[in-house]
């Protein structure tokens, strides 16, 4: 069957990497959103001629209209929207202001309701459709400069459940991925430039992780091509733990941990 994307987020990163996934299944089209258009026009240039891209602000009231309006006259139809957009910014309890508040909300749960809130408008009436919120293993509760936003993914994941009890007789199927910690472009430049950690990271840390390296961008396609695929077909409102620790449990007690 011909499938369409609309992927937020998509000039780097996850986004653009289940781009290049739906694409090699066959899917007819891809919309990638970003405000980042150097990053929009090298992600389409890999893509090829089957990627559509649209340079807006996410936060625009107009952007999830015009977003769903391009992706039905450029390939007819939308049956996936992936909001893999978000915000990472650090502050916690003690230094989150109502700006830093705001521009964490305002990514992470605002725009990803409304391109929903657009999505279904699409879909409904096709009776069919997948919904992909990108989430964080954070959402169970975070490190103390990570507070905010956790609070953030936690509404995105109470909102995803939600969501899919509302459109559950409507052939829509809404899930959100937790992530666990990710090798991604923004993680690294967030890692280098911000914690100021060295180039190879993600080798170092990786190394520590029970599969030996970190998850990568690939690792996440692949989750959101098996969520949009007949074999999830039966599945809805899941929220998948992404991560390579069972939630809750440590190698030994917290106490006796090598710091």
């Amino acid at each position: 069957m011909t499938r369409v994307a609309v992927i937020t987020g998509g000039g780097q990163g996850i986004g653009a990497t289940a781009a290049r996934q739906y694409l090699s299944e066959g899917f007819a089209g891809v919309l990638l959103l970003d405000r980042n258009a150097e990053a929009l026009a090298r992600a389409k240039s890999r893509l090829g001629a089957k990627a559509e891209t649209l340079t807006a602000d996410l936060l625009d009231e107009a952007t999830p209209a015009r977003a769903f309006a391009l992706a039905r006259e450029k390939f007819g139809r939308v049956d996936v929207l992936l909001n893999a957009a978000g915000n990472t910014e650090r502050c916690g309890i003690e230094d989150t202001t109502p700006q830093s508040y705001g521009r964490l909300f305002d990514v992470n749960v605002k725009a990803p309701l409304f391109m929903m809130q657009e999505a279904i408008k699409v879909m409904k009436p096709a009776r069919s459709g997948v919904i992909i919120n990108i989430s964080s293993m954070l959402a169970h509760g975070g490190p103390p400069n990570l507070a905010t936003y956790s609070a953030s993914k936690a509404a995105l994941v109470t909102l995803t459940r939600s969501v899919a009890n509302t459109v559950k007789r409507d052939g829509i199927r809404v899930f959100a991925i937790n992530l666990g910690w990710a090798n991604t472009d923004g993680e690294h430049k967030l890692q280098t430039e911000f914690h100021k950690l060295p180039q190879d990271w993600a080798q170092q840390i990786g190394a520590r992780m029970p599969s030996g390296r970190l998850i990568t961008p690939d690792d996440i396609a692949g989750v959101c091509s098996f969520l949009a695929s007949p074999p999830a077909q039966m599945m809805t409102g899941n929220i998948i733990d992404y991560e390579q620790m069972p939630i809750g449990v440590f190698d030994s007690h917290p106490a006796l941990l090598p710091e």
